[in-house]
């Protein structure tokens, strides 16, 4: 069963999985930020996987050229956004306030610490820890298992905890 607040703005089209937690003034599938695709019909939504928790003040936008995808068993905090085409897989860990730009992939059991910011079209390996305040660029040289951490984001260690 299904847990959404009434504050909660979710548009026509989402797709939603069972048992998940959809917390006070989030907004679900809302037409994408891109000037591109602005006033023109919406063809993709939003899917939130299964035991997905996403917390208050969310914003996940709709995908322009695919459905924009929050896998299962998430855990999304206060105050983030996921942009337009993203993929976010299972078992991702998003601390508050992190910003995730459009056409990302973010990969299974990735933890974003807060306020940490991942730049349109990157894609960030599996079982990555980003810091607190961290920013992902394009030029961010990423492995799986990685712990970055700074502005622009740099490696500082191995996952140990998901070795």
């Amino acid at each position: 069963m299904n847990n959404i607040h009434e504050t909660a703005i979710i548009y026509p089209g989402v797709t939603l999985g069972k048992n998940i937690y959809i917390g006070a003034y989030c907004i679900i599938g809302a037409p994408a930020e891109d000037k591109k695709y602005w006033n023109q019909k919406q063809k993709h939504s939003v899917f939130i996987g299964d035991n997905t928790i996403i917390h208050g003040h969310v914003t996940i936008d709709a995908g322009t050229k695919r459905t924009t995808v929050v896998s299962d068993d998430c855990f999304i905090m206060k105050g983030c956004y996921i942009g337009h085409d993203s993929h976010i897989a299972i078992g991702v860990t998003m601390s508050p306030h992190v910003l995730i730009g459009g056409n990302c992939i973010i990969n299974y059991y990735t933890n974003l610490g807060m306020g940490s910011i991942v730049h349109q079209r990157v894609n960030v390996p599996p079982k990555c820890m980003i810091g607190m305040n961290t920013t992902i660029t394009k030029k961010t040289k990423m492995e799986k298992l990685g712990v970055y951490v700074g502005s622009p984001a740099k490696f500082l260690k191995w996952n140990e905890k998901l070795m």
